[in-house]
């Protein structure tokens, strides 16, 4: 039977891949929409890679170490910065396996009890809502809620694009 431990670090492997996989063949449509007021699939990418800021790969290493115990969630950012825009797919490959690369990282090093027992105070600024998270919950709402749901836009990106 999976631990709790192991289980997460089985979630952020297949998320890190589903998120590569989808991206293939992308190269040269990175910043295509379908609709202007959608979001292309760079802006989909580096969303959930800098959501919170920083990324929660920086929030979760905060936490464990007990440097973070609080934080803060703007929704609808794209997080796109002058370089991100130049990217092409090589650089965004590498900022997803440098993204979860660093998650793995962290909860290599965490136990069972840790997942449940370290917690921090969240503040959804854009919906108000503000609630205390254990690093289980902040991992299972990123990986399989916020990430998922993105990266079923990026299917519906490609099947639009036919690849």
């Amino acid at each position: 039977m999976a631990t709790g431990k192991q289980e997460q670090l089985e979630l952020i492997r297949s998320v890190k891949n589903d998120l590569l996989a989808v991206l293939v063949g992308m190269d040269y449509c990175l910043d295509w929409k379908q609709d202007p007021s959608e979001w292309s699939a760079r802006e989909l990418v580096y969303h959930v890679l800098d959501t919170p800021s920083g990324g929660a790969h920086n929030l979760v290493s905060g936490i464990i170490a007990g440097e973070v115990k609080e934080y803060e969630i703007w929704s609808d950012r794209t997080n796109m910065t002058p370089e991100r825009t130049e990217y092409g797919i090589d650089q965004v490959n590498a900022d997803i396996e440098s993204f979860f690369t660093s998650l793995d990282a962290s909860i290599t090093g965490v136990s069972d009890g840790d997942l449940e027992e370290k917690k921090v105070m969240m503040h959804q600024r854009t919906r108000s809502v503000d609630e205390e998270r254990t690093l289980k919950t902040i991992l299972h709402r990123t990986l399989s809620g916020h990430m998922r749901d993105h990266l079923a836009q990026l299917q519906l990106l490609r099947e639009a694009l036919a690849i």
